[in-house]
């Protein structure tokens, strides 16, 4: 039987956001709610040939890294080209997985600098945020007009909002969505770690303006924890643990299963995680220029 209160907008719908809704099925799944270009239409269908993706939820332990990590692998398996920005010093786990990155300093506008300067390198810039580089980071893009601005070129930025089952994520997802409105791209990432569900993100006005902007919705699953612990211990992403043999064969079944649900909602997402122009074919994820990070990093073993 059909709910009456959505189907006539009433409480408990999002009126005019119903048919983006991503309430969950009956399995208990959130499906994968499409960007929609509707209301920017404009804006969405110019050309981008590069583009910025940013994780822009300020409480740490969400899942950013985690998050970064594996769209790094799916773009690998894409043959696309991208650079890595930690901005995090305290922790540096992007870093850690992909030594390749490149940490940023976000004391000056200087810092931010490099990212322009790679993108003569790769196709996509993927960064970190930290919590006090992502209010600079969202100054930073406004400033350098590369919020929408046609001048830049073919530049593409998307902001990527973490939300858990708590209101500090969604209310921070919130903030950042009113700051820059719909001058980015917009990814929305529920994260299943510590709870099936995300209602109070599902119900909140946060929401509503996210899909109103745009916005894109995925859901990362969480992941079993031996196969965490397995990976938090080796310091690898998936890629790399599957090509592990010292790994039983059921659980590298259970990681490339794991793995292959992921990849089919980022490839739902390609219009605010891709260039929408034919990019640059390069030699995997990561261009390997001997760069970098700058801060000298902790091996796993030596912890």
């Amino acid at each position: 039987m059909s709910d009456p209160l959505r189907t006539r907008g009433g409480p408990g719908s999002f009126g005019r956001f119903a048919s983006r809704e991503s309430a969950r099925t009956h399995q208990g799944d959130y499906p994968p709610v499409l960007p929609s270009s509707t209301t920017r239409k404009a804006f969405t269908e110019r050309p981008v040939s590069r583009r910025i993706i940013i994780t822009a939820t300020p409480k740490g332990g969400v899942g950013k890294s985690f998050f970064l990590i594996n769209l790094a692998d799916w773009l690998a398996e894409k043959n696309l080209r991208a650079v890595c920005f930690d901005t995090d010093w305290a922790s540096g786990t992007l870093t850690r997985f992909y030594p390749e990155s490149r940490f940023l300093t976000s004391s000056d506008e200087d810092g931010f600098q490099e990212i322009l300067n790679s993108l003569d390198e790769a196709d996509l810039i993927l960064v970190d945020g930290s919590p006090a580089s992502i209010p600079e980071l969202a100054d930073w893009i406004g400033n350098n007009g590369l919020a929408g601005d046609r001048s830049l070129g073919e530049i593409g930025v998307t902001f990527v909002c973490m939300v858990e089952e708590d209101k500090d994520t969604v209310f921070q997802a919130g903030e950042i969505c009113r700051r820059l409105g719909a001058s980015v791209d917009w990814l929305a990432v529920r994260n299943l770690k510590t709870s099936p569900a995300t209602e109070i993100y599902d119900n909140s006005k946060t929401r509503q303006e996210l899909l109103r902007l745009g916005a894109g919705e995925i859901t990362i699953a969480r992941l079993p924890w031996n196969l965490l612990s397995i990976m938090q211990r080796t310091s690898k992403s998936l890629s790399g643990l599957m090509q592990d043999k010292s790994l039983s064969l059921l659980e590298r079944h259970r990681l490339r299963s794991y793995q292959e649900r992921l990849f089919e909602q980022f490839a739902a997402m390609e219009s605010v995680l891709l260039p929408r122009v034919t990019p640059h074919v390069g030699a995997g994820a990561h261009a390997r220029d001997g760069k970098g990070s700058v801060r000298p990093r902790i091996a796993p073993e030596e912890v």
